[in-house]
């Protein structure tokens, strides 16, 4: 015999609240032009509401972009990755993992345009969340780059970062 599934009252109100997000994000595109979108994302990304920055975040995992959108973008959430606040840092970095697989080019192009100035921060939640990201990204010559900083730094919390993700995985 098989039981009948009911639900709670919080999952049928997270339903619910995702149907609505779904009309709210169709009804957003079809009353503004697709660059209206777009600026207020980028408007948004660039706020310090860690929540609205979170939105965005997800819109932008769950959307398309062209490839000039991402441009723009890309070097953003580099920054909201590799940030000492980990609020956003894991869903800003999924961005870029899933992004990757279309846009490799562009992400790798921007990260490494930028790696000179995260080496240059001496910050060791920085190291953490960079070596992070480029494990996921999989670029073994940056993530090789990071390790030998962090292995001669004078820093033993930056030293610990290397032989934390030397031990624990294949850099």
């Amino acid at each position: 015999m098989i039981k009948e599934c009911t639900n709670s009252r919080e999952w049928i109100s997270l339903e619910e609240a995702c149907i609505e997000l779904m009309n709210i994000q169709y009804r957003f595109k079809e009353k503004n032009d697709i660059k209206d979108l777009f600026n207020q994302l980028l408007l948004t990304i660039h706020n310090n509401d860690l929540a609205e920055q979170a939105t965005v975040l997800r819109l932008i995992r769950d959307n398309g972009f062209t490839a000039l959108e991402l441009e723009i973008l890309t070097p953003v959430i580099i920054n909201i990755a590799v940030n000492r606040n980990t609020d956003n840092s894991i869903l800003a970095r999924k961005c870029l993992v899933n992004r990757a697989f279309n846009h490799y080019h562009i992400i790798r192009e921007k990260l490494t345009s930028m790696f000179d100035d995260f080496l240059k921060s001496e910050d060791q939640y920085t190291y953490r969340r960079l070596a992070e990201l480029l494990f996921f990204l999989d670029y073994k010559d940056l993530r090789k780059r990071l390790m030998e900083k962090c292995k001669n730094s004078k820093d033993k919390n930056i030293v610990n970062i290397y032989t934390e993700f030397t031990e624990k995985y294949d850099f």
